[in-house]
């Protein structure tokens, strides 16, 4: 019996050694923590229910706020938008109505030509008439002074029965027909 209380006594001794294993480790972890927690204690405290409830009521808050403004946007994007496709077809149609109106003017321009030139014609044509007319009246008066009285009666008895004819205008005020004056 000898042996089973030496074996008793060694599995007792093993045991007591490994308990008290564990519970010198178990030591150690605790120090090991607690040492941890002192060398670096929390910033903030923990946060409590409420104050969460309230945080979360913010940003709920919030997260509406940025809704209703991003649908603002989205409203205002879609206005400038239809403003944009307006001035697009604007611009379109402002650019058919100038290329039009290039072309009136273009027109305008060979008209305007066309009537300097008529003008040009005109003056010069006039120009001759008055010069003929001109020298019409100075050999009437050479005409008259050589003649005597008796021509000169039967001449302005002649003039008298033959409408007025003006220079630029015929016997009845309207324009001469091809610039020319009355037959003088």
């Amino acid at each position: 019996m000898n042996s089973t209380i030496k074996v008793v006594a060694r599995r007792a001794a093993v045991a007591a050694g490994v308990v008290g294993s564990l519970g010198l480790g178990a030591a150690a972890i605790e120090a090991a923590a607690q040492w941890t927690a002192a060398a670096a204690p929390l910033q903030a405290p923990p946060v409590s229910p409420e104050r969460l409830a309230a945080q979360l009521s913010n940003e709920q808050a919030r997260g509406s706020d940025l809704q209703a403004r991003l649908q603002a946007a989205i409203s205002q994007t879609t206005q400038l938008q239809a403003a944009l496709d307006a001035a697009n077809g604007r611009i379109s149609t402002d650019a058919g109505t100038a290329k039009a109106l290039r072309a009136q003017v273009a027109a305008a321009r060979k008209k305007l030509v066309a009537l300097d030139q008529q003008v040009a014609t005109a003056s010069a044509s006039l120009q001759a008439a008055v010069a003929r007319q001109a020298a019409a009246a100075r050999l009437a008066t050479v005409t008259r002074q050589t003649s005597g009285p008796a021509t000169a009666t039967s001449r302005a008895s002649s003039t008298a029965t033959r409408p007025a004819v003006h220079a630029t205008t015929g016997a009845s005020g309207t324009p001469a027909a091809g610039g020319e004056v009355g037959d003088d």
